[in-house]
């Protein structure tokens, strides 16, 4: 029976004396739990048996167990919704126990002839249900439709000084979407909160791929490095046109595929080593989000609402955008995101040297930006060799030279050549 005030309007009474196995659940929690407790040698509700040793638990703790997630989720309409006679009833969405359990959980029962879903209605009782707090958004959803208040805030209404406190956008509607300056903080503390910020270590190799068009040859450091201002000219997932970043990754293939869009172009992969620690925002190990029935301990600090909105805001931020006119717009959140973590301290935290991101053209693969132009390019000891000798040839006489050297933490080490473009 439940327990406190639940006690009157569920029950256990109707799974009494009945033993159900993992198999007739689909849901993983709700196996892992009759796994936990078995004391049974057969199944009320399908054929399993077995006289090795039990294989079924009793179906009053699973509807217990069951009825700890719901509770979380849903109330009783009469707790929760107005009533409204001459309106047709309770004033929102609602269901009944069937509906619950079938739409709105989307339990699976895969060897039910029936009965087992009967019990579990009749446990739930002869009540209409509604979301917990019906008026307003539940926590993640907050958070996610913030998310993209935002997003069509930052493309279509306003772009810049949008942080000005007397100048922002007021809270939406009764205060419940975060304002942008309220979602980016709440970003910035949130990745500090689930502890998403990691150091690639002195001596880590990032490969950095380029196109080739017919007759182009690229062998210098500056040839694989991130373009010079005046060629920053396309707009980028991270970056706008006209601000430097340094874009690659971790694999090869990976920093091949998310170039690759044109093949009649080669392709040639620079290496790059780093010459100092680097701290970055990892969106490529967010913890993955609680499913419905998942138990939490009580020790645990991660809450599963906001583990809902970070894995929402990581794939947001890997989207795909299609190259075209609109690439521009598309990109504009992801460029403000970065921005903001490029410029704005975290708390206890050094400056931020870049983003890791899933990428979207390699399943598996993961994309580095690093905020890096063209001065944060150390020239290899070849290269500062050769400048010293014909030093009216390179493009940097000796102070620019020595400045470079002593403020520059990538070094190019090696190249490969991918592909040749084609004759035009």
């Amino acid at each position: 029976m439940g327990d406190g005030d639940e006690g009157d309007f569920w029950s256990t009474a109707p799974a009494e004396g009945y033993s159900v196995c993992a198999d007739c659940f689909d849901d993983l929690d709700i196996q892992a739990f009759i796994a936990s407790s078995v004391d049974e040698l057969a199944c009320d509700f399908c054929d399993k048996s077995s006289a090795d040793g039990p294989v079924a638990a009793p179906l009053e703790g699973v509807v217990e167990f069951m009825v700890q997630a719901i509770d979380r989720e849903y109330d009783r309409a009469v707790n929760a919704l107005g009533w409204e006679s001459a309106e047709g009833g309770f004033q929102g969405s609602h269901w009944d126990s069937n509906e619950l359990l079938t739409e709105q959980i989307d339990i699976a029962l895969p060897s039910d002839d029936g009965r087992l879903l009967d019990i579990l209605v009749d446990c739930l009782g002869d009540n209409d249900w509604c979301e917990r707090n019906p008026y307003s958004l539940r926590e993640d959803e907050r958070y996610i439709a913030s998310w993209e208040q935002f997003c069509n805030f930052i493309k279509y209404e306003r772009r810049y000084f949008f942080l000005e406190p007397q100048r922002q956008r007021p809270e939406t509607g009764d205060g419940e979407l975060l304002s942008p300056p309220s979602l980016l903080q709440f970003i910035s503390e949130t990745v500090v909160d689930y502890r998403l910020l990691t150091t690639i270590p002195t001596g880590s190799i990032i490969y950095r791929a380029r196109q080739l068009k017919p007759g182009q040859t690229v062998r210098s450091s500056l040839d694989f490095g991130p373009p010079p201002v005046e060629k920053a000219t396309r707009s980028n997932r991270m970056s706008p046109a006209g601000i430097v970043m340094f874009y690659g990754s971790g694999e090869t293939d990976t920093a091949v595929a998310e170039i690759d869009d044109k093949p009649e172009l080669g392709i040639a992969v620079g290496t790059f080593r780093t010459l100092r620690d680097l701290r970055v925002v990892d969106l490529t190990r967010l913890p993955r989000p609680l499913r419905f029935f998942e138990p939490q301990p009580e020790t645990s600090i991660e809450n599963r609402y906001v583990l809902s909105f970070l894995n929402n805001f990581g794939a947001s931020l890997a989207a795909r955008v299609e190259p075209g006119d609109r690439e521009h717009i598309d990109y504009v959140p992801t460029q403000v995101v970065t921005e903001w973590f490029r410029t704005t301290p975290l708390d206890n935290e050094p400056n931020i040297d870049g983003i890791l991101y899933r990428s979207t053209q390699r399943a598996g693969g993961s994309s580095l930006v690093l905020f890096a132009d063209q001065s944060k390019i150390a020239f290899s000891e070849d290269e500062v060799a050769a400048s010293r000798r014909e030093p009216g040839r390179g493009h940097f006489d000796y102070l620019d030279l020595a400045q470079r050297q002593r403020h520059g933490w990538l070094q190019l080490t090696g190249s490969n050549f991918i592909r040749q473009p084609q004759p035009i």
